[in-house]
């Protein structure tokens, strides 16, 4: 029988397969570039989110407040109506303690209506939607510097009452919240508020000569701070040790868009 010779080539080690191309390394600037672009994102996405649920919170202050004036307002007016009645057809037969406790009563509701008016006025200020930001801010200021035996001085012009409503608002959320700060520290003796033009808006200063605020307190500021730049604003504060406070907040003349 013819003998049948085979050849076999001897194969190379790490020749029997193919090897697989690695992908070319992304520089490390596009990483940078793409993170920051990923993180940029997704801060619009939560401003935007915030801003709906601050707005979203408004209209149920400004809801609540309503049915607080209209629904606990009549029935106190009534029941003070019904008091008076009493008072007109039995007031002379009453004793001494029945007097007394006739006088309790009515004013225990004289004491509900004003903390319903308190109440109705925290939630949403009725001197703001029916007389504008000029005078809701002065007697806001007027009113707590009072209260707070702090010197107030208070510069508006009178075109501020035509900004739109919402960034009437937030001009006085933010002046609102300043000034709660202001007298929560408890240590300035003058506070100055000034609204003047700049640019295509205006700017807000809050101003006092109290203790500078430190770190944590500024921090505490950052919801002021995104509700002004929800607007298209912007925020800023100073606070230099013996020279006080300042906040400024900018908005423009119509708010981001609202076109």
């Amino acid at each position: 029988m013819p003998r049948i010779s085979s050849t076999c080539s001897k194969t190379s080690p790490g020749t029997d397969h193919l090897t697989a191309k690695e992908p070319d390394a992304v520089p490390d600037e596009v990483l940078e570039q793409q993170l920051e672009a990923r993180v940029a994102a997704r801060t619009e996405e939560l401003s935007a989110l915030s801003t709906h649920l601050l707005r979203m919170m408004e209209s149920e202050r400004s809801q609540l407040a309503k049915e607080l004036h209209d629904e606990l307002g009549g029935l106190i007016t009534a029941a003070k109506m019904d008091m008076a009645w009493l008072q007109a057809h039995i007031g002379n037969s009453l004793d001494a303690a029945g007097e007394e406790k006739f006088r309790s009563v009515v004013q225990m509701l004289n004491q509900a209506m004003m903390l319903k008016r308190r109440v109705v006025e925290t939630l949403r200020p009725s001197l703001l939607d029916h007389f504008g930001l000029q005078v809701a801010l002065r007697s806001h200021f007027e009113e707590h510097c009072g209260q707070g035996q702090v010197e107030c001085v208070v510069t508006l012009p009178d075109e501020i009452n035509d900004l739109e409503p919402a960034l009437q608002l937030t001009l006085f959320r933010v002046a609102q919240e300043a000034l709660a700060n202001i007298l929560a520290r408890a240590s300035a003796r003058h506070v100055e508020l000034v609204v003047e033009p700049e640019g295509e808006g205006y700017l807000m200063t809050v101003g006092d000569d109290g203790a500078a605020m430190d770190g944590q307190q500024q921090r505490a500021l950052a919801g002021m701070r995104h509700r002004v730049q929800g607007t298209g604003g912007r925020l800023e504060v100073d606070a230099v040790q013996g020279q006080g406070n300042r906040i400024r907040a900018y908005v423009p003349r119509s708010q981001a868009g609202s076109e």
